[in-house]
């Protein structure tokens, strides 16, 4: 696949450990990786990089994944990126407050985390 034309991933978690996992897990799909660990001046990031999807950790040093994703949907230059939210916690009766497109658990299974980003771009017709 040619790398102009593979699909970005923008990934905003403050484990680098996260950041390695999921570049090795997409790095055999063909897919761009751009990886942040806080949330300073994250609307201008992403509006700069244009992902195809946003995987965002609910729980950031410096951030709520979940208002994240509400200035992400509430912006203009960004609201049109799917959001998947990231996190530990049990999401059973979790008032998430933001409307993400999908929500996978850590630690997550790696043919999961394939199948619902596909998923993702597949219907926003990346």
């Amino acid at each position: 696949m040619n790398v102009n034309n593979s699909p970005k991933i923008f990934v905003v978690d403050d484990e680098e450990t996260i950041h390695d996992l999921i570049a090795l897990i997409f790095e055999e799909e063909d897919y761009q990786i751009t990886s942040v660990s806080n949330a300073e001046n994250l609307i201008e990031k992403i509006s700069n990089e244009q992902p195809n999807i946003i995987l965002l950790d609910i729980h950031l040093l410096d951030g709520d994944g979940r208002d994240l994703c509400n200035m992400i949907k509430a912006s203009s230059k960004t609201a049109h990126i799917p959001v998947l939210l990231l996190s530990a916690l049990n999401f059973d009766g979790l008032d998430l407050s933001c409307q993400p497109d999908g929500i996978i658990e850590k630690p997550f299974d790696m043919m999961n985390i394939i199948q619902k980003v596909n998923q993702l771009l597949k219907t926003n017709r990346v």
